[in-house]
């Protein structure tokens, strides 16, 4: 007897293939199939009313493993703009090459082969998804470019609002800035000072020079006095 890894059980016996009829292994099998087969179940129902959503790289971006394959596969199908939800595991599981790897599969690990057909698609089911795939594709794009149209309705809308708010605002301020504009251009064109306050200005620097006449020929005739000259003796 020689050693035998088994992926189903995840560990090395050393009872050969043997090990595949043990209660363990076929416990682990039948965990395995259960789980395989229901996400299988999932995709079908999606084979006569496919699903497409918009691009989410989080939820979009899955895989699942393929145990008959022994390889991970896309789940959806996806542009990074659309996602055709279980598009990638339906496809994989209409594959030759799955069909193929199935059979060894359950020749191997002795698995229920009342199973085996739920784990693959048929062409002519994987014909019939992809026709209605394309008739929902059509509506989900339609309905697309009737949103986005929408959205640039309710964009010009606000745009129209804000350009018209804008304009309202130019009436009312505008005038009002030119009357300051003008006030201030006429405040810089007037005269320094008044012509009435001119002539008054004029007439005190005449009295102003009158009265230093006079206060002149005063201290010339007190000088006179005091040095014994009268005023006439010049």
């Amino acid at each position: 007897m020689g050693t035998h890894y088994c992926n189903i059980c995840r560990q090395t016996t050393f009872s050969g293939k043997k090990h595949i009829f043990g209660k363990q292994h076929q416990n682990s099998l039948r965990v395995v199939l259960t789980k395989f087969i229901e996400k299988v179940k999932e995709a079908r129902r999606t084979i006569k009313k496919p699903q497409v959503e918009k691009f989410d790289c989080i939820q979009h971006k899955q895989t699942f493993w393929c145990y008959c394959c022994e390889a991970e596969v896309e789940k959806n199908v996806t542009d990074d703009k659309m996602t055709v939800l279980y598009g990638g595991l339906l496809e994989h599981m209409a594959t030759k090459e799955h069909k193929k790897n199935t059979h060894k599969f359950w020749w191997d690990n002795k698995a229920d082969q009342k199973l085996k057909d739920k784990v693959l698609i048929t062409e002519e089911d994987m014909k019939r998804f992809k026709d209605e795939v394309a008739t929902v594709l059509e509506t989900f794009v339609e309905e697309e470019d009737d949103f986005i149209k929408q959205e640039a309705a309710v964009i010009r809308a606000q745009e129209k609002h804000r350009q018209e708010v804008f304009e309202s605002l130019l009436e009312v301020c505008f005038p009002a800035m030119q009357w300051h504009a003008m006030k201030n251009r006429t405040c810089l064109m007037e005269p320094a000072a008044p012509a009435p306050l001119l002539g008054s200005l004029g007439a005190l620097s005449f009295h102003i020079q009158d009265c230093r006449v006079q206060s002149g020929a005063a201290s010339v005739t007190r000088w006179r006095r005091c040095h014994g000259r009268r005023p006439n003796e010049a």
